[in-house]
């Protein structure tokens, strides 16, 4: 399968890696084309993994087999219908699009040229969730925390699309329920859009889930903490590993393997897991596990966080939130 990557900034240097590490273990693919408006960052990305660099995507899509869109956010819905159109199969960093018609706009044109579409949401596949929710059992409560430092990209969306997406996809898709109730708070200091949001949510089934977001914090920290009905386990998202895991009274620790391929480290890297899933999508001509309908989803939560938190601000005198992860 032939592979091209629009976008040669950082994620679409994280793609090509993990494309020429597939195509090296001989997995069915191969990096043919790096595609940047700026032709000398697409040249320097081409040439460390052997691909063709352009600056013109025109020039390289009757080559292509698939292709990665790796592009500021505004450009995924124009871009991925044009990719669509011709046929190729495609997959789309996250999120999907900018808003939900977008998303669903891009959702109808894949089933209707019977191409594959996938949507970069990487972290269903980081383990170190799985094998905490493995653990703790039937969830109780879930507490996630996504901060970052501050950084300039990513800077075209807010922080709920940019980060809070990945766990408001895994944590509603791993319940599985409806949610009863969502209330969410959110400011902007720095940037537009929103740098820091949290949000917490009730499920049906009487899980509670808490969702914490920054783009301001000090350094990187990503940790999940699951109580549940075994015991309670904490993960490092970032580390992919589990930290602890307390058991209840008379319950065994237990454990639970990713199916997926380990990296060097002998621990599952997510992107490859991801590109792997592409993979056999492709060649079967199945449903990828995150694929168009799953980013639109996404997208449709993102918009009931934003609806909360500006309902929110209406209902208090106070527009300034304190900080988050303080």
């Amino acid at each position: 399968m032939r592979v091209g990557i629009v976008g040669a900034g950082p994620m679409g240097r994280l793609h090509a890696k993990t494309v020429s590490r597939a195509a090296e273990r001989g997995e069915g693919c191969v990096l043919a084309s790096v595609v940047d408006r700026h032709l000398g960052r697409a040249e320097r990305l081409a040439a460390e993994f052997g691909a063709r660099a352009t600056s013109r995507l025109d020039d390289v899509t009757d080559e292509l087999d698939a292709v990665i869109v790796a592009v500021p956010t505004a450009s995924h819905a124009p871009l991925g219908r044009s990719l669509l159109d011709k046929g190729l199969d495609l997959l789309i960093e996250k999120p999907l699009a900018t808003t939900v018609s977008e998303a669903e706009a891009l959702c109808r044109l894949a089933s209707e040229r019977n191409v594959i579409l996938q949507v970069g949401h990487v972290e269903w596949f980081n383990p170190a969730w799985r094998e905490a929710a493995g653990l703790a059992g039937k969830a109780r409560s879930i507490l996630v925390e996504r901060f970052n430092p501050p950084s300039r990209r990513g800077l075209d969306i807010d922080v709920v699309q940019d980060f809070m997406l990945h766990d408001l996809d895994w944590v509603t898709r791993y319940l599985g329920e409806e949610i009863l109730e969502l209330e969410a708070r959110g400011r902007c200091v720095e940037n537009e859009g929103y740098d820091e949001a949290e949000v917490r949510l009730v499920f049906r089934s009487g899980c509670r889930v808490r969702l914490r977001a920054s783009r301001l914090h000090a350094d990187r920290h990503r940790i999940v903490r699951i109580e549940g009905e075994r015991g309670c386990a904490t993960a490092d998202l970032l580390a992919r590993r589990l930290v602890t895991f307390e058991p209840r009274d008379g319950e065994p620790a237990a454990s639970r393997r990713s199916a997926a391929a380990p990296d060097a480290g002998g621990r599952v890297d997510p992107l490859a897991a991801q590109w792997h899933d592409f993979l056999h999508a492709c060649g079967s001509r199945s449903d990828p596990e995150t694929d168009g309908r799953v980013g639109m989803m996404a997208l449709g939560l993102v918009d009931r966080v934003r609806a909360a938190i500006a309902d929110a601000k209406g209902r208090s005198p106070r527009d300034d939130d304190p900080a988050l992860g303080r």
